[in-house]
């Protein structure tokens, strides 16, 4: 109660206005992608991608990301597959630019054993995945193609549907890579960060918590980094847990870490959620149709 009665409310609501820049970017980065696949405004990669944001506020393991992927496929009238490759490729421009993120503020400020523990893990995951996927662009592998193209005893295809669905991912990837796009939605993915780690840092002087800027974006790119295995709707409690983790290990006292992390969460998740059903209710679509899809792509998984 003492730290809620001395924030700077005119700047925590900046930062709360701050925040919004990232999806901004983040629809352009998504337009300038799916501009392989067909013609896409900027209006509806936004309005897919908060309703995928307001959809993964209330749904767990991130079904959003698969409701944004069938809005914006519908929408435009782009294959499925196509849409969600473009979302593997957002993950690996997000994955780089975390692990940079973090290295580049350890190189300026001296940041726990933590933090810099997950910028190396980070950076293990992200060389593993790049390497897979300059894989499935440029190579085909014998033994996953021999075992996709298996027959039954009818002469049936086993796995046409991964076959063919795989197939499709790997296609929209090789169009995204040759896009004169693909570099400027790359450099896209570092403005993206920089929104989220200005907003995280504004509300934070807002809440009485004055950190450097470098050591704020560390934190900020840990909880990042913690969050990427899917968990709770919103990430609710993931988030916070990791808050406090890498706060405290900057030097800031429980108590003042735990107000703040869910101060934070609050302020933001009212855009979002705002704008996430206002955006969703305008894209026509229903739960019961994401779901169902949702359904057709376990089926080939």
């Amino acid at each position: 109660m003492q730290d809620l009665s001395s924030i700077k409310w005119p700047l925590a609501i900046a930062g709360m206005f701050f925040d919004i820049g990232r999806y901004i970017t983040q629809s352009f980065r998504w337009k300038f992608l799916l501009s392989s696949f067909g013609k896409i405004s900027f209006l509806k990669t936004f309005r897919a991608l908060y309703s995928g944001v307001f959809l993964n506020m209330i749904f767990p393991m991130r079904l959003g990301e698969v409701a944004r992927a069938y809005i914006a496929s519908r929408s435009a009238d782009l294959p499925l597959p196509s849409a969600l490759s473009s979302l593997l490729v957002e993950y690996l421009f997000d994955g780089f630019w975390l692990a940079v993120g973090i290295g580049f503020a350890g190189f300026f400020v001296a940041l726990p054993v933590q933090i810099m523990g997950a910028a190396k893990i980070l950076g293990g995951l992200i060389v593993a995945a790049s390497i897979i996927f300059f894989i499935i662009i440029f190579r085909k592998i014998p033994f996953i193609e021999k075992t996709l193209s298996k027959s039954d005893e009818q002469g049936k295809p086993v796995f046409a549907g991964i076959a063919v669905f795989l197939r499709e991912l790997r296609q929209g990837m090789q169009s995204m890579s040759k896009s004169k796009l693909f570099i400027p939605a790359f450099l896209l993915s570092a403005l993206d960060l920089f929104f989220h780690a200005g907003a995280f840092w504004i509300i934070m002087n807002a809440y009485g918590i004055h950190l450097p800027f470098l050591t704020s974006t560390a934190v900020v790119f840990f909880v990042f980094v913690g969050l990427i295995v899917p968990n709770a709707p919103s990430n609710v409690g993931a988030f916070q847990f990791l808050c406090v983790i890498a706060l405290m290990a900057v030097g800031i006292d429980k108590t003042h870490a735990t107000g703040f992390s869910i101060f934070v969460f609050v302020l933001v998740s009212i855009p979002q959620m705002t704008i996430g059903a206002i955006a969703f209710g305008a894209s026509g679509k229903t739960l019961s149709e994401i779901k169902n899809e949702a359904k057709k792509l376990r089926r080939k998984k």
